[in-house]
């Protein structure tokens, strides 16, 4: 995590710095400059069927109540949505986006199809200065976003994340990121089967969340303060911090702003203290050695 030597802060070229700079560059990316993008750059082999289907469900509901509010008043119904909001992917390969295509079209609607922009994959400054461009990360609970999800929150973009289990950040240690329970399984497909209006019979598997790969983006956010904002113990949970992140902008602006300020203390960032802890810990280690102890 050595976001502050490699890259820097403010001034660097690399971090966007005013509303106006951000607007430009969406354009430059075939993102609408008012829409509220969710955004996964993560590869897309991370993505699996249950969390896409999530993601899209929030989505719908998001973009369904623009347009209705449009349609009626000729106004949105929320005073800072002013385009419809979108899901930034990173594209691999033309098979990738033709699926991803064909499944929303077939279970959300052709509408829904023009929800989705896809991004090229970019060298590693262009990745980082994009990332500014979206609004909220989607991790992805089966396998977490890792250095994507560093990235994300040092470029001030908060992130939503799964952790089966979770209570509270003060316990994430204690969380076995439990499998889930039959009751589960059948609270979150009877929420899968509704979107807007109609039945889909798409897969309701659950994600367990009891491996080190699906625990670490609820760890990121709990070193930058915002876990008990943005880690929840299901899909239903996650899928209703999306739509809140839009419809509740004073609780989400404030989350960024909290985001931006507590990056400078966070010790997710403090390369320093990092290399001081793990220097400590070679230490013990080579202490505990010395007393004839098999610490390997």
């Amino acid at each position: 995590n050595s976001h502050k030597s490699v890259i820097g802060g403010k001034g660097d070229g690399i971090m966007l710095t005013n509303d106006d700079e951000r607007r430009k560059l969406r354009v430059r990316y075939g993102l609408d400059p008012e829409a509220f993008v969710y955004c996964c750059h993560s590869r897309p082999d991370k993505i699996d069927p249950t969390t896409f289907r999530c993601w899209m469900r929030a989505l719908s509901r998001v973009r369904s109540e623009y347009f209705s509010r449009v349609n009626d008043k000729n106004e949105s119904g929320y005073p800072q949505m002013r385009a419809p909001p979108v899901l930034w992917l990173l594209r691999s390969g033309e098979e990738m986006e033709r699926n991803l295509r064909d499944l929303v079209r077939s279970e959300f609607g052709q509408d829904m199809e023009e929800a989705m922009v896809f991004a090229d994959v970019a060298e590693r400054n262009e990745h980082l200065r994009r990332l500014g461009c979206a609004d909220v990360f989607l991790d992805t609970p089966s396998y977490n976003a890792h250095t994507l999800g560093c990235d994300a929150l040092y470029m001030g973009v908060p992130m939503i994340s799964l952790l089966r289990g979770f209570k509270n950040a003060d316990t994430i240690g204690e969380c076995e990121g439990e499998r889930f329970a039959d009751a589960d399984l059948v609270e979150e497909s009877t929420n899968e089967n509704i979107i807007s209006g109609k039945e889909h019979l798409g897969e309701h598997r659950l994600i367990a969340t009891d491996k080190l790969a699906s625990r670490v983006g609820a760890s990121l956010l709990a070193a930058v303060g915002i876990a008990n904002d943005l880690v929840f113990p299901n899909m239903d949970g996650y899928e209703k911090a999306m739509v809140r992140c839009v419809t509740d902008r004073k609780w989400f602006d404030d989350l960024r702003r909290r985001l931006n300020s507590l990056n400078d203390s966070s010790p997710l960032f403090d390369t320093r203290l990092w290399v001081e802890n793990l220097e400590a810990a070679f230490g013990e280690l080579a202490s505990l050695k010395t007393t004839g102890l098999d610490v390997l």
